[in-house]
């Protein structure tokens, strides 16, 4: 696993990839053609968000606060999450991400420093892909309180089309 400030190279291809097997399970699962689905951003809603933002608030310092529980990804969607933007307006107190799917730890991803770099965004090379209706969770480490941390999942989203696009 790396991390990589842009997406080029191979946090390009690891995206591709990571597309690439979003349609394949749409496909096979909704028994949809390509030309049905459509290929969108992700957004905070589609893994469990109330609100069209990507803010969260951080309880407890030193500890483990989750920030999404077990949410299940609405029918008829394949999600990917694929990097992290860390706001600039946020504390930068988020140490690690932990990502769950159905239950099981399938990432760690160390996000401590990114809120330094230039433009405090970060790509990985290997991305968490999760199934319509399967639960995810994600927590982060922190090592101060904040009441408004604004980390940015960055991602994918294949759908029927119709669900959200024409």
């Amino acid at each position: 696993m790396a991390y990589y400030q842009k997406l080029e190279g191979p946090a390009m291809q690891a995206f591709e990839l990571m597309v690439s097997e979003l349609f394949d399970k749409a496909k096979k699962e909704l028994k949809l053609d390509k030309p049905d689905l459509v290929l969108r951003p992700l957004r905070p809603e589609d893994i469990g968000l109330t609100t069209p933002k990507f803010e969260f608030n951080i309880a407890t310092a030193d500890a483990w606060n989750t920030l999404i529980d077990n949410k299940a990804i609405a029918d008829n969607r394949f999600v990917g999450i694929n990097g992290v933007l860390y706001a600039k307006s946020a504390q930068g107190v988020v140490a690690q991400l932990e990502i769950k799917r159905a239950g099981d730890v399938k990432r760690y991803w160390q996000i401590q420093d990114i809120n330094y770099w230039e433009d405090a965004t970060v790509f990985f090379d290997d991305p968490v892909l999760v199934d319509q209706n399967q639960p995810i969770n994600i927590r982060a480490y922190a090592t101060a309180t904040s009441s408004t941390e604004r980390i940015c999942f960055l991602g994918a989203v294949v759908e029927k089309r119709g669900l959200l696009i024409k």
